[in-house]
């Protein structure tokens, strides 16, 4: 902390960076997700999502990308699969606002852009996944 200003020279600025309740609330979600059955449950959760949002695009005849790493996804609607900028900046970014749109009015709040992530937890219950399945799957067949 020696370094940190204001009495060493690396400055760190946060909206909660040093707040007594984020802080406690960031040492007790470390050791939950320090259990292993934390992140074999997240990643069940994470894969069941992943396979349901490809299955109802699937189902409405709608290609995408559903990509995924351990908690985050993101949907692309392009042909290639995204694996740098150059297959990224392909994706059709109208359709995934359209089909943004869609899912906010299903209820599910996706981030804006295709080119954020999602973030799954361990909040996301069964039937929250199912419902935001089952937002989806309205929302890719009304596209």
């Amino acid at each position: 902390m020696q370094l940190v200003a204001p009495i060493g020279p690396m400055y760190q600025a946060g909206t909660l960076s040093g707040n007594p309740l984020a802080m406690s609330a960031g040492i007790a979600a470390l050791s939950l997700i320090g259990e292993e059955a934390c992140w074999e449950k997240l990643e069940r959760a994470a894969t069941r999502l992943e396979v349901g949002v490809l299955s109802a695009a699937q189902k409405a005849g709608i290609l995408i990308q559903q990509t995924r790493v351990g908690t985050m996804f993101t949907t692309f609607f392009s042909e290639k699969k995204p694996v740098n900028w150059s297959t990224v900046k392909m994706a059709d970014t109208v359709r995934f606002g359209k089909f943004f749109q869609k899912m906010l009015e299903n209820g599910v709040y996706l981030a804006p852009s295709q080119f954020e992530a999602g973030f799954h937890s361990i909040l996301h219950t069964d039937q929250i996944i199912d419902a935001t399945i089952a937002a989806a799957e309205l929302a890719l067949r009304d596209l």
